[in-house]
């Protein structure tokens, strides 16, 4: 197993303010998201306000999905920078590179993408996903009111 201090996906490759709105959602969600059930419970209710109850569960159950499938199939420990943190991790920019090009619809770009953060054999399924959980984050962002995509802010911990 890497050690967290010398791996390289903890290495700062920009900013969150580089990032258009719904990618700097999907790095939020993903920190709430690993952080635990209040980060969870946050993420939820995301997901609720701008879906919707019944719309808001099939999202969030996709963004799960996509999230258990990569941490399950990883080739190393996914490293990710804290909740308050505006830094972006070179794994978490690799994330949001793979979602990007999944919503373009270049699902051959983003499975080779997949490939260098899970093993190949689930390259393809993680890449469905994220093109699923990247038309969500895209729709949500359009529907919040300014502002509340970013309301994920929970947890201080800091890779660097």
């Amino acid at each position: 197993m890497a050690d967290i201090h010398t791996s390289p996906g903890r290495m700062v490759v920009g900013r969150l303010t580089d990032l258009a709105p719904w990618e700097a959602g999907l790095i939020l969600f993903l920190r709430a998201w690993m952080d635990g059930p209040a980060g969870q419970a946050e993420v939820w209710n995301c997901f609720a306000r701008a879906f919707g109850g019944a719309e808001g569960r099939v999202q969030l159950h996709r963004f799960e999905a996509l999230l258990v499938t990569l941490c399950e199939n990883a080739r190393r420990p996914l490293m990710r920078h804290g909740g308050g943190c505006a830094c972006l991790g070179a794994d978490e920019a690799m994330l949001c590179t793979l979602v990007r090009e999944a919503v373009r619809g270049d699902l051959t770009e983003a499975a080779a993408i997949a490939g260098l953060l899970v093993r190949a054999r689930h390259a393809d399924a993680v890449a469905d996903l994220a093109a699923q959980v990247g038309a969500a984050l895209r729709r949500m962002t359009w529907s919040l009111p300014q502002g509340q995509a970013k309301v994920v802010t929970h947890g201080h911990h800091r890779l660097h």
